[in-house]
C-alpha cells in the first residue's frame, strides 16, 4: 500500500511536489482557494502575479520545456521613463534578459495539472490543523479531514504560523514564520490592455520607474494576442479610486492614447486572505533573504514553497527549488 502525503496548497511549489511525487505515493493536495495557482495567476492570458523566469532559473526553465510550453522574451527596446514631478526620458543599462511564458503563467500550472495523473485536488479545503496521531497525522479543514503519513505545508510563512499544530510547533520555529515576509505580500499588480502597443511606436520600452504613485513601476506587458501594461504599487495605496489613479498616471507617462484603454485587471495580494497577513503591508526595501529548512512532528512534517528556497527564493525558480528539497526529504524517510 501506497503511503499517503497530503499537499498543502496548490501553488507551484504544490503542484511540483504532487507531479515529483505521485508514481510512488498517493497525493492529495488540499487548496483552499476555489482554483489552483497560489500567487501564479493570469487573467485572459495576461499575469497577475509571477511572470519573468531568466536564463540562470534552469529549473523552471526545464520545467517549462518538459511540459512543452513556448517562451519569449520580455520586451525592453526603446527608451525607458523616469517620473518625479515631470517625466523624462533615458536609456535603460543592459540587463539580463527576463522571459515569459506564452499564454502566461497560468499556462505553467495549468499544464502542470493536466500532466497529473494520480493526485487528487480538493479545492475550498481550507487546513486549520495538522494533528500528530500515533498511526500518522491528521489534517483537519473546514469541511473535513484527512488522514497522511506525510505532510508538506506550501502556505506562505506566516500564513502557515497561523494555523494549528498539535503538538505545537517549537516557539523557534513558528517565531521564524513569522519573521518571513511574504514575496509580493506588499504588492498591487495591475494590468491596463490596449488594441495597440501605442509606445513601442513612439520608440519607448514601456518601463518606467516611478517616485508618484500608485505605481512605482511599469513594464511592457504585451502577450500573443493583445498589448498591455502592467505596474506595481503598494497596497496601501489601492483605495477606491485607485483604477481611475493608474490610468491618470500612466497617462502622464505615456500621453493621452493611455486613457483609451481596454480593460484594467488589479489583484492587491495582501488582502488574498490564503496569500498574506497585516504585517505583509509594510514595503520591502530591498529583496528578502529568503531560505528556511524546518520540519516537525519526526520529519513528516515539512515546510515548502518560494520564501523557504534559499536559492531564488521569492520567485518561480524558488518554488521549484524548495519543493526539491522537500521531495527528497520525504522519499529518503518513507525508505527507512
Amino acid at each position: 500500500m501506497k503511503q499517503r502525503i497530503i499537499i498543502i496548497g496548490a501553488g507551484i511549489s504544490g503542484l511540483y511536489a504532487a507531479m515529483q511525487l505521485e508514481q510512488q505515493f498517493e497525493v492529495t493536495i488540499l487548496e483552499a482557494r476555489e482554483r489552483v495557482g497560489g500567487r501564479a495567476l493570469s487573467i485572459n492570458g495576461h499575469d497577475l502575479g509571477p511572470s519573468w523566469i531568466w536564463s540562470h532559473h534552469k529549473h523552471a526553465l526545464e520545467l517549462v520545456s518538459s511540459l512543452g510550453l513556448e517562451m519569449f522574451l520580455q520586451y525592453t527596446e526603446g527608451l525607458a521613463l523616469y517620473q518625479t514631478t515631470d517625466v523624462q526620458c533615458f536609456n535603460p543599462p543592459p540587463q539580463e534578459p527576463a522571459a515569459r511564458i506564452v499564454g502566461g503563467i497560468g499556462a505553467f500550472t495549468e499544464a502542470i495539472v493536466n500532466s497529473l495523473s494520480k493526485t487528487q485536488i480538493r479545492l475550498n479545503e481550507a487546513v486549520t490543523s495538522i494533528v500528530k496521531k500515533s498511526e500518522g497525522l491528521q489534517v483537519y479543514t473546514k469541511n473535513t479531514n484527512y488522514e497522511a503519513d506525510f505532510v508538506i505545508n506550501t502556505m506562505p510563512p506566516r500564513i502557515a504560523a497561523n494555523i494549528e499544530y498539535s503538538p505545537p510547533l517549537p516557539f523557534s520555529q513558528v517565531e521564524l514564520l513569522r519573521s518571513i515576509p511574504t514575496w509580493m505580500g506588499y504588492v498591487v499588480k495591475v494590468v491596463v490592455t490596449y488594441e495597440t502597443a501605442f509606445w513601442r511606436d513612439e520608440g519607448l520600452s514601456g518601463f518606467a520607474f516611478c517616485h508618484s504613485r500608485p505605481l512605482s513601476e511599469v513594464h511592457d506587458a504585451v502577450t500573443k494576442d493583445e498589448a498591455a501594461l502592467f505596474g506595481f504599487a503598494g497596497s496601501r495605496y489601492a483605495d477606491n479610486d485607485f483604477k481611475e489613479k493608474v490610468i491618470e498616471q500612466l497617462t502622464k507617462l505615456f500621453g493621452h492614447k493611455a486613457k483609451e484603454y481596454k480593460n484594467i485587471y488589479v489583484v492587491d495580494w495582501n488582502r488574498e486572505a490564503f496569500t498574506a497577513v497585516i504585517e505583509d503591508m509594510a514595503p520591502l526595501a530591498s529583496h528578502p533573504q529568503y531560505g528556511y529548512d524546518i520540519n516537525a512532528m519526526d520529519g513528516k512534517l515539512l515546510f515548502a514553497g518560494t520564501e523557504s528556497s534559499f536559492g531564488e527564493g521569492g520567485y518561480i525558480e524558488g518554488a521549484i527549488r524548495s519543493a526539491l528539497r522537500n521531495i527528497d526529504k520525504v522519499i529518503k524517510i518513507s525508505e527507512k
